[in-house]
């Protein structure tokens, strides 16, 4: 008489264990999932702050500027994985209504101080361009814009 209520408490117990290995691991994330959020988190303070500045469109050049050189900065000192950059500066561009970031005018100003403000130098930028696949006349911008 003890077998079945033995075969049902041990069938409880593998699911207790299995539904609480998954929960664990559900609740675990990686350094690149880290600077992802960070990439959601920047852009979903703009749209906040696109919001409250009424649509302006200078006021929605300067919140796109500010939040892609913010982005830049933490990206760099985060040390995340090259290949995560674009998709976070997508996103960012995408809250300010900016179809195609590699070739809007404010995005290389902005890079270049992101980079500036994470203590980069010129050879560093250029690095950091080429590693995100950024180059021609983008990358010369954001390096040009990179102080020694």
């Amino acid at each position: 008489m003890h077998t079945p209520r033995a075969l049902l408490l041990g069938t409880l117990a593998a699911t207790l264990l299995t539904f609480g290995c998954q929960l664990i691991s559900a609740s675990i994330t990686s350094p690149s999932d880290s600077i992802s959020g960070t990439g959601h988190a920047i852009g979903g303070s703009s749209d906040a702050i696109s919001v409250s500045s009424g649509g302006k469109p200078d006021a929605d050049k300067v919140t796109y500027e500010r939040d892609m050189r913010a982005y830049t900065s933490t990206f760099v000192k985060s040390g995340a994985e090259s290949s995560t950059f674009a998709p976070g500066a997508t996103r960012i561009a995408a809250s300010h209504g900016i179809s195609n970031w590699e070739t809007n005018a404010e995005t290389a100003d902005a890079i270049g101080a992101g980079l500036s403000d994470a203590k980069q130098n010129p050879a560093q930028a250029q690095a950091f361009c080429t590693s995100v696949g950024l180059n021609g006349d983008l990358s010369k911008k954001i390096v040009s814009e990179v102080k020694d």
